[in-house]
């Protein structure tokens, strides 16, 4: 007789998606997933066929919980564009938990793995950056209708451009790099000058 599974659907994908974030989805396996969502190999496999298609599951629901969550909080609620991309950025260098430093973000992360190269996986991260590059154009274009920004500016190409120092302060985070508080501020400042 089968034992009833611990843990049950948003939980799983909790657990799973706080494996594959912290230990990379390339590093993690079935024997991994097993311990940590406390259900066997079979199981597993029953409700998501294939490891990979748990990893692009895993993908969306961090990119619903966290990074939709991430947007709201500190670029939708913010008053001023310019300080939730500021907050936003600063954010990603907090230690994540109780972790002595910043982990970074799972879509970083999986874009890095050779997992990243499986067609379903590889439309969930680029969904993610999609997700971030246009919070990050909302935000802009906020910034340029107050006068915070110079017009004439294509609010697109920058965008990409913030999504592209977004992503590398993430690497740069994870490896515990310095200075980059002030890097930060820099970009912004480079970047986002209204004159």
């Amino acid at each position: 007789m089968a034992r009833p599974a611990r843990f049950e659907g948003v939980e799983v994908l909790d657990r799973a998606t706080e494996l594959f974030w912290r230990d990379g989805c390339d590093a993690v396996t079935i024997r991994d997933l097993e311990v940590a969502l406390d259900l066997r190999a079979p199981s597993i496999y029953r409700r998501f066929t294939t490891k990979h298609h748990l990893i692009a599951c895993c993908v969306d629901h961090y990119v619903d919980r966290v990074v939709r969550g991430r947007v709201h909080r500190m670029l939708e609620a913010s008053d001023d564009p310019i300080e939730g991309l500021r907050s936003f950025f600063l954010s990603v260098l907090e230690p994540f938990g109780d972790e002595r430093g910043p982990r970074g973000c799972l879509l970083t992360v999986t874009a890095g793995q050779a997992a990243f190269d499986d067609p379903e996986i590889g439309a969930s991260v680029r969904s993610g950056f999609e997700v971030l590059e246009a919070a990050f154009r909302v935000q802009l274009e906020r910034a340029q209708a107050t006068g915070q920004l110079r017009d004439g500016i294509d609010v697109g190409a920058l965008a990409t451009g913030l999504l592209a120092a977004f992503e590398g302060l993430l690497v740069l985070a994870r490896s515990n790099a310095a200075g980059l508080h002030a890097g930060i501020d820099a970009t912004l400042v480079a970047l986002l000058s209204p004159t």
